[in-house]
């Protein structure tokens, strides 16, 4: 594919991503049923949603391997550990240091895993380009960590959504490095046993309450399928991407692009305050996009 291609694509990609993030923030602030049935609901209209408009883009032609099987389903429960562990983070915790780790997670994992098993090795510039996409990700979070009143368990759910991020990503890697021809039915296992174990979550915890959790109101349904519908189209995007970008360079560029234009839009669309914090950790990351880009 020409580079000129690869890159609109990754455009793509980012903003299809950014979609996701602005609608979901959206759908957590207009939802209108419990607190706790929040995510799990989300999860479950995620990955239905995004299980229907996979199986339209592939024309209902899809014929997953029993390997492909394996890996979507072991990633859809890593999909729901991960929403798990960001339920019980942002409960017991600063949402600050939660994000930084879960950005990490997502490229150190991938890039470590990469290294040892795959034998990938990074440029000079590659290297320099992801240290100052980390020193972003902190300068743009670290105005918000303290840790001086979090609750019992929240280094663990911290520590597990590091894992799950990244692991998430090495398996999604793993499957087109191994099974290129099989990108659909990756993203249908993976989100269809996602939303199964959600939706099992949720009657578990919820009980005779777990209906009344999808009474969110019709912003929060809207919300909920916007970003249903971003997420498919940029799933989609990033498993074709990952044919001819290494994961570790995608999900560095993928997730600082993310967070400069999600911060854009909050101070658009939300009128939110942009600080000076915001500013350099937006400048860092241009900076490490062009490093990564040499």
């Amino acid at each position: 594919m020409p580079t000129f291609f690869i890159f609109l694509l990754t455009l793509l990609c980012v903003a299809c991503y950014t979609g996701q993030t602005f609608f979901s923030k959206l759908f957590s602030t207009h939802y209108r049923g419990q607190e706790e049935a929040a995510t799990p609901s989300y999860a479950v209209l995620y990955g239905t949603l995004v299980s229907i408009v996979t199986l339209l883009l592939c024309r209902f032609q899809a014929a997953p391997s029993k390997e492909t099987i394996l890996l979507g389903c072991i990633n859809g429960c890593v999909l729901f550990l991960f929403h798990l562990s960001m339920i019980h983070a942002s409960q017991s915790g600063p949402y600050a240091f939660q994000s930084i780790m879960m950005l990490f997670g997502s490229i150190v994992v991938c890039l470590v895993f990469s290294a040892v098993y795959w034998g990938d090795r990074l440029t000079f510039s590659q290297m320099a380009g992801i240290a100052v996409m980390l020193a972003a990700f902190v300068v743009l979070n670290g105005g918000g960590i303290d840790l001086s009143n979090i609750k019992k368990g929240y280094f663990f759910w911290v520590i597990l959504l590091f894992f799950t991020n990244g692991i998430y990503g090495v398996l999604m890697d793993a499957q087109q490095r191994s099974f290129a021809g099989e990108r659909n039915e990756m993203i249908l296992v993976t989100f269809l046993s996602s939303a199964a174990v959600s939706l099992l979550y949720l009657f578990v915890t919820q009980r005779g309450r777990s209906l009344r959790a999808f009474r969110m109101g019709k912003a929060a349904w809207g919300f909920a399928v916007g970003s249903s519908l971003c997420a498919a189209f940029a799933v989609y995007l990033l498993m074709t991407l990952l044919a001819y970008i290494p994961g570790y360079i995608l999900y560095t560029v993928c997730n600082g692009s993310i967070l400069v234009l999600s911060a854009v839009l909050c101070r658009i669309v939300l009128k939110e305050k942009m600080t000076k914090m915001t500013v350099a950790g937006i400048v860092l990351s241009a900076i490490s996009i062009a490093l990564l880009s040499i």
